[in-house]
């Protein structure tokens, strides 16, 4: 297992830097947009950082969890049942990251 980590370095550190970057915006979107002192310019861009880092987490969802997960369907050692109970759990952990998404953009254009 650690052969394995030391082999995937590079795109280690890659990763948790891109979800260092993006746990920093959504609390910077948070502080901002939570001030009442705040200037609307800079809630509006804490709006839009809110959409985006929530955009951006529901598409690595689906792209790393979601889609993976339908692969199970194929593998005749998994049972249907499993393979069934397992894609819907995911699916649906995935859909409510989109909803929260396209949440956060409605609220970004409509204010």
């Amino acid at each position: 297992m650690l052969e394995q980590i030391a082999d995937e370095g590079p795109q280690l550190k890659i990763f948790l830097s891109v979800v260092f970057i993006l746990l920093l915006l959504a609390v910077a979107a948070y502080f901002f947009l939570s001030s009442k002192r705040t200037l609307e310019p800079t809630r509006r861009r804490a709006r839009w950082a809110a959409a985006l880092v929530s955009t951006l987490v529901a598409l690595f969802a689906t792209m790393h969890f979601a889609i993976p997960c339908l692969e199970d369907f194929r593998n005749p050692g998994v049972p249907f049942r499993d393979a069934l109970l397992g894609t819907a759990i995911v699916w649906s952990v995935c859909l409510c990251t989109w909803v929260v998404a396209i949440r956060c953009v409605v609220f970004a254009l409509r204010r």
